[in-house]
């Protein structure tokens, strides 16, 4: 995370977005870091330390509404 900014406190970030195709899998992730957001994260960028599944009805990547 060193090269986008984020320091050893905010290492730990949340998942705000990531993308879903047909086969529920997961292409690239936005995540915020403290008051930094990271968009298009791809999965070999992150270490997951908590997983919460879940479900949601479909969206594209250039949806309007992704923050």
């Amino acid at each position: 995370m060193e090269r986008y900014g984020i320091s050893k406190k905010n290492a730990v970030g949340t998942v705000i977005w990531h993308s879903l195709n047909e086969n529920a899998e997961i292409g690239v992730y936005d995540i915020k870091f403290g008051n930094t957001i990271v968009r298009n994260l791809s999965e070999a960028d992150v270490k997951a330390v908590v997983a919460e599944e879940h479900g949601h009805d479909k969206r594209d990547d250039d949806d309007p509404n992704r923050k």
